[in-house]
This record gives structure tokens, C-alpha cells and sequence, in this order.
């Protein structure tokens, strides 16, 4: 409950853990978390993963927890104090989800069926390479600053970017390569002169990644 972009900046509830889900590999679970509150102000918190039918919920009520109406001026105050802060804090944690995925994306793309065989064998493996080189960076790296972490995608996408057109016969700056079973959409690439995406804008919703 609160104003800011992180949890640890809110007011805590309550929390549940959804537990007994099977390690998969990334991506693959799908989970649905549904918040509803009541007319009476009664909040309830559930969470399904589709896969397993593993589900877990919390009922939070007015009497548990809650912040006073003096607490709630105070959180807004901060959260304005504190925008700039955490605008800056919630691009930096955008950039790092974007490298993350970017690097799961090829590295999915390059090990399936259909592109595995076709990629030539010393590509594969600087393509590769890069990509753990640059997951050991990430892993060291957790609190890096935003530029930082576009600056790591941009190198990576240098690396990609020909080889992956080669391999679809694309020009610098196309749109997602053609029949390459799944390969990630290039059309925001250093081909055409651009580096890692821009981050969203800071009023968008929270991601996963800022459960701290």
C-alpha cells in the first residue's frame, strides 16, 4: 500500500508464497495474480500458476494493517519527493529485464530445432560466448546504472545483428528475421543506427523484478 515504485518504500499488508511449482525453464510458467476489492473495502489477493494448478490467496481487511489518513499524506509527500529517485530506479531495473531477455531470446533461438543446424558452427560459438560472457557481467552486476546495461545490449546486438541477418538475408534494420523459428525481432537494432531500446515510461506498471 502506498505511492512509490518499489515494495520496500510501501506499506506491507500481507504476503503469501505460492510454493510446490517444478523448476521450469524460463518463461514457461504463466502465473495470474488477481487483486479485487469489495464494496466494502475488503482486498483479496490470489495467485494461479496455469500449469500446475498450484493456487494460493490472501484476504486483507480494513482493520488489519492499514495506513491512517495522516500516514497516506505523508507516503504521497514522499512519493513526490522522491519521483525523480525512483523514476530513475525503475529505468535502471526496465534496462536490466531488457538485457536479461535479450540474452535468453537468442540464446533460446540459436539451440532450437529449427535454427540450431543452419547457423555455422564458429558463429554459433561467438554468438554464444558473447552471450555468457555478457550473463556473467549481469550476474555481478545486479545494481549497474541503466546506461550501463543498454551499453552491454548495444555490444551484444553488434555481435547478433550480422550474424542473424546472414543467416536471414535481411538488411541492417529489418523487421523480425524470416523463418528462423522464433528468432527476436531485430527492428529496434543497432542496424539502424540504434542501440538497446529506450526504457518505458516511468508511469507504466511495475514488473516482477521490483519485488525486492
Amino acid at each position: 500500500e502506498g505511492e512509490r515504485s518499489m515494495t520496500r518504500d510501501n506499506n506491507i499488508l500481507g504476503k503469501f508464497n505460492l510454493d510446490g511449482i517444478p523448476p521450469m525453464p524460463r518463461g514457461q510458467p504463466q502465473i495470474d495474480v488477481c487483486f479485487d476489492i469489495d464494496a466494502n473495502g475488503i482486498l483479496n489477493v490470489s495467485a494461479l500458476e496455469k500449469s500446475t494448478g498450484k493456487e494460493n490467496k490472501i484476504t486483507i481487511t480494513n482493520d488489519k494493517g492499514r495506513l491512517s489518513q495522516e500516514e497516506i499524506e505523508r507516503m504521497v509527500e514522499e512519493a513526490e519527493k522522491y519521483k525523480a529517485e525512483d523514476d530513475a530506479n525503475k529505468n535502471r531495473i526496465e534496462a536490466k529485464n531488457g538485457l536479461e531477455n535479450y540474452c535468453y531470446s537468442i540464446k533460446t533461438s540459436i539451440d532450437s530445432e529449427e535454427v540450431k543446424d543452419k547457423i555455422p558452427a564458429d558463429d554459433k560459438k561467438k554468438l554464444q560466448d558473447a552471450i555468457d560472457e555478457t550473463q556473467k557481467w549481469l550476474d555481478t552486476n545486479q545494481t549497474a546504472e541503466k546506461e550501463e546495461y543498454e551499453e552491454k545490449q548495444k555490444a551484444l546486438e553488434g555481435i547478433a545483428l550480422p550474424i542473424l541477418q546472414a543467416m536471414g538475408g535481411g538488411a541492417p534494420g529489418a523487421g523480425g528475421m524470416p523463418d528462423m523459428g522464433g528468432m527476436p525481432d531485430m527492428g529496434g537494432m543497432g542496424g539502424a543506427g540504434g542501440g538497446a531500446p529506450p526504457a518505458e515510461d516511468p508511469a507504466s506498471g511495475p514488473t516482477i523484478e521490483e519485488i525486492d
